[in-house]
């Protein structure tokens, strides 16, 4: 059954506060609403906050089909020129994809600080591998009935229940970029990963920590949720991190 992205909760959003201000980026098929809690967050702990929306999401499967990697990553730039010329300290902050996008972001533009939520910099499965044959049979891969357990935002949970396998292929681009540009990270770092995440290598936030130059990298674990964190019963948790490093290193 096709997803309603009409819903509020599933839309690009803008949250006006004070000048310093926090770009949020979601991740591979899913939506701004997975970043809109922590978005409200930490807008009210005074900081503006924008949510976007990443080329061919919140649509159909058909329009993430017709974006690539070239067309996400040049939606972040956009924001993060927009809001560097706009406020006078910009962090960014992104799950999943969203992470990896983040980091090429911190990498081109010297954030005030970055925040990776479960970034996909390595899998548990090496299913991407598998994406440039399995394209030419399978066209959309079913994510399945979510798993998400007791005390989960489903009313923030938007995004495609399937993934197209042709577009998996990009998101392994970004991640190649990403891994080779780490050491030209250096603004403060915070990675936030589950030990319940499903999809995204527990090595992750090490390889991080050890590939960036940052003076500054903090990692932080949860033990309830699943992949998408910032919904799920660690999120007052995760909010409350992420506001504390955003006071320290995003002013």
């Amino acid at each position: 059954m096709p997803v309603d992205f009409s819903h509020p909760n599933a839309q690009p959003f803008l949250l006006e506060a004070g000048d310093c201000a926090l770009l949020l980026i979601h991740g591979f098929t899913g939506s701004p609403g997975h970043m809109r809690p922590v978005g409200e967050a930490v807008h009210a702990a005074g900081f503006t906050v924008r949510g976007i929306a990443l080329p061919g999401h919140c649509q159909s499967i058909e329009a993430m089909e017709q974006s690539d990697w070239k067309q996400w990553l040049a939606c972040c730039r956009d924001a993060m020129r927009q809001m560097q010329a706009k406020y006078r300290r910009v962090s960014v902050g992104g799950l999943s994809m969203g992470g990896i996008l983040s980091l090429l972001m911190a990498e081109e533009f010297s954030p005030a600080s970055v925040v990776l939520f479960a970034p996909a910099l390595k899998y548990k499965r090496a299913a991407n591998k598998l994406s440039p044959l399995a394209k030419h049979f399978i066209r959309v891969l079913d994510w399945g009935e979510p798993n998400r357990g007791l005390d989960f935002l489903n009313e923030y949970d938007y995004g495609y229940r399937g993934a197209p396998v042709r577009k998996v292929e990009d998101m392994t681009r970004l991640q190649t970029m990403a891994r080779k540009g780490l050491r030209d990270v250096t603004c403060p770092a915070l990675v936030i990963q589950s030990h319940r995440d499903e999809s995204v290598h527990r090595d992750t936030p090490e390889i991080i920590m050890r590939g960036v130059s940052s003076q500054v990298k903090e990692i932080c674990w949860v033990d309830r949720s699943a992949h998408v964190c910032t919904i799920g019963p660690d999120r007052a948790y995760v909010n409350a991190r992420v506001i504390d490093f955003l006071r320290r290193y995003g002013v």
